[in-house]
């Protein structure tokens, strides 16, 4: 399975947040991880709406961690950055034109295939990744 760059981004984010200890600008994070501050603002937003961010305006504000590290599950993020985990046609919602949807037994298989790789994400906290 092969995650959006918009997940990498999300969890590097939160690493430096997780690290620094201090809330940080959307322009000082951009700069210290060498990334399109367009791309932080939107991802930023996104884990500020979904609550593993806090997001501070004004002059001595900025951006910082929701909660304590270890209380950040890596599954949770991923699922609050990716739109979906549909990886066949079958899985999307809607209707499938598939010729073998009726008897093909792949939507299971896949299936079994995310549930486990969302298990091993979810097994792990922000702190897990943390260097030490």
């Amino acid at each position: 399975m092969r995650l959006n760059q918009a997940s990498d981004f999300a969890l590097r984010i939160m690493m430096l947040l997780a690290e620094d200890e201090k809330p940080l600008t959307v322009d000082e994070i951009a700069k210290r991880l060498n990334l399109v501050k367009s791309h932080v603002m939107k991802i930023v937003a996104k884990l500020v709406k979904a609550g593993f961010l806090n997001s501070q305006r004004g002059r001595s504000g900025g951006v910082s961690l929701g909660m304590a590290p270890q209380h950040i599950v890596i599954g949770e993020v991923v699922q609050a950055i990716e739109a979906d985990f549909a990886i066949v046609e079958c899985m999307q919602q809607g209707s499938c034109d598939c010729v073998f949807a009726r008897s093909c037994r792949l939507k299971g298989v896949i299936s079994d295939a995310t549930a486990a790789f969302l298990d091993v994400l979810n097994a792990r906290t922000l702190q897990s990744i943390l260097a030490k």
